[in-house]
């Protein structure tokens, strides 16, 4: 399937992928976990804001939840 990314979810992946380096030079655990907490929520945010292409989106054999189904994520 083919999604369609906007330049805000663009932009979080980078800060995403940005702080993973940043994480790895932390000492202190306390500031690491704060900022994989930041890090994962952005992920997290990233990955529910994908839209499948148009001509992906009607197709019967596509996967996922239909529009109107309930998803549920377990952290």
């Amino acid at each position: 399937m083919v999604y369609t990314l906007d330049d805000n979810q663009l932009l979080n992946l980078w800060t995403v992928i940005s702080q993973l380096g940043v994480i790895r030079e932390m000492r202190d655990p306390t500031d690491r976990s704060i900022l994989l907490t930041k890090a994962q929520a952005l992920l997290t945010a990233f990955v529910l804001e994908l839209s499948p292409l148009l001509r992906d989106r009607d197709n019967s054999a596509a996967s996922g939840p239909r529009p109107k189904e309930l998803t549920r994520f377990d952290a």
